[in-house]
């Protein structure tokens, strides 16, 4: 059979489509400010709006993956776009909570299947030695469509919350006729079954897990954070056993002894981990510790961005099977570590200038990550296991990205606290040093709204800033230390791997 050739629109395509994954959380998380307000949601409400999405997503994402090689790509993706169309529709029209919480679960369904669908589609639209190229054009198209049109959701926030919300289904309604037109047919896998024990495992393993670590910000020892994580934990051990003694798993459970797939799950979770550190906490900085608005946030974070979306290019360039991929990864794993150190030197009166430079390390570093990372997963997909194995990447990013939002907001609160003592007693006035203002402020550390801190004199809340800035530069130093280590096991195990890839070629 003649190998077709690269599609070149298609590659940028599927690029706009897996940025909807991105863009609708972020919108949807800018405008829930108002959309609160006007449906009077609080407290559980809140908090649960807040998240349904990523959890319906958790939920289904590997479903998604089987359903695309099951019934046929193509058509699995005009359902996930109109599921996403009739989602946030429902989201935007919604005259109370239930039905705001129905819609942003059914779009989260969604843009957990088109990024899945995107990503699987890329080995359909382009030759085998073109893998790398198309991995970088995919995430260069992923990374712009996602700052466009989240500076433009921000945007559409200020002025109505619901029109916000319409954004999102705009784009997926733009996209729906270019999809016969641009993606190939890609025949569906009708002797594939799906095995509902082991997707019902795992979408209950992640739904638990991702809910504790959601109430990290209690501590990571509350039975609040720590027994729904553990739960999913313990449960994810017993979708393993479930899928070694099933005939017909999700993914052989095999691919987890392959030093390559292995390497992929590790280092997904190093980079998913740094990248929502440094994107929560320099949001968290700018905005609690020097005031910058919502706007100038976005824009002070395109330096990460835009480092990610254009370093991707060359690192597909380069991308080559083999050794090539090992060179990529471990240069952007240092790069990654070295970017979070020189985040350490932060300071609450630190220039925006003096950030740059770590941002555009981090976010090259992304990229010469995340582009042989996301090869590795097409890669090593055994034949009709394409879509379940490059779901997985979504739910390694999901684990990785969960762990660095709760792990830093729990150290900083932690590095914060452990000085705040020292920080008071140094303060001339003795009503400063009293208990009750002690405990005020650490209130204030733990939820992170140091711009609510009523009745508290202006020296105290330019030490709190102190703290706060204190406990950031100490937690960019862990976190450094636990990407480094993640890297390096990553490494080692993308090693073990090639080995077993030249002795199977031998045999």
């Amino acid at each position: 059979m003649r190998v077709q050739p690269t599609r070149s629109l298609a590659v940028p395509f599927l690029g706009v489509l897996a940025s909807l994954q991105l863009i609708d959380p972020t919108v949807a998380n800018t405008a829930l400010v108002k959309a609160a307000q006007a449906l009077e949601m609080q407290g559980t409400t809140l908090s649960l709006a807040a998240s349904i999405s990523t959890l319906a997503q958790a939920a289904t994402v590997l479903l998604l993956g089987f359903l695309g090689d099951r019934l046929g790509r193509r058509r699995v993706f005009a359902a996930a776009l109109l599921l996403l169309i009739a989602g946030d529709g429902i989201a935007l029209a919604a005259p109370e909570a239930g039905l705001f919480l129905l819609g942003r679960a059914l779009a989260g369904i969604a843009v957990g299947g088109v990024l899945v669908l995107s990503l699987a589609a890329l080995g359909a639209v382009s030759r085998p030695d073109q893998l790398g190229r198309a991995l970088g054009v995919w995430h260069l198209f992923t990374i712009a469509g996602f700052v466009g049109c989240s500076l433009l959701g921000g945007f559409l926030a200020d002025t109505s919350w619901r029109l916000a919300l319409g954004l999102a289904p705009l784009l997926a309604l733009l996209c729906m006729p270019w999809l016969p037109l641009l993606l190939p047919p890609m025949a569906a896998d009708t002797r594939l079954r799906p095995d509902w024990p082991g997707l019902l495992s795992i979408a209950g393993a992640m739904v638990l897990f991702l809910s504790g670590v959601s109430h990290a910000v209690k501590g990571l020892t509350s039975p609040q954070c720590l027994v729904p994580a553990l739960a999913g934990l313990l449960l994810f051990g017993l979708h393993c056993w479930i899928e070694c003694n099933r005939q017909q798993p999700i993914f052989p459970m095999a691919l987890y002894r392959r030093g390559c797939f292995a390497a992929a799950v590790v280092g997904g979770i190093a980079l998913n981990l740094a990248w929502a550190v440094v994107q929560l906490q320099t949001s968290n900085f700018w905005q609690l510790v020097q005031h910058f608005s919502t706007t100038q946030v976005a824009l002070a974070q395109l330096p990460l961005l835009l480092s990610f979306a254009v370093g991707s290019l060359p690192a597909g360039q380069l991308l080559q099977p083999g050794r090539r991929t090992t060179q990529l990864m471990a240069g952007g794993l240092m790069a990654l570590v070295l970017g979070l150190l020189w985040f350490a030197a932060l300071r609450a009166d630190s220039p925006y200038g003096s950030l740059v430079v770590p941002m555009l390390l981090v976010g090259s570093g992304l990229a010469f990550t995340i582009v042989p990372q996301s090869a590795l997963f097409v890669l090593e997909a055994p034949p009709g296991f394409l879509g379940p194995v490059t779901a997985f990447r979504t739910t390694t990013g999901q684990f990785g990205f969960a762990l660095g939002f709760a792990a830093s907001s729990a150290m900083v609160r932690g590095f914060g606290s452990a000085s705040l003592r020292e920080h008071l007693q140094g303060l001339d006035s003795p009503d400063v040093r009293s208990s009750a203002v002690e405990a005020k402020v650490r209130a204030a550390l733990g939820s992170g709204m140091l711009s609510h801190t009523n009745g508290l004199p202006t020296n105290v809340i330019a030490v709190m800033r102190e703290t706060y800035a204190s406990g950031l530069a100490g937690t960019m130093v862990v976190v450094a230390l636990l990407v480094g280590l993640l890297g390096a096991i990553s490494l080692l195990l993308l090693v073990i791997g090639h080995k077993q890839q030249r002795e199977q070629e031998m045999a």
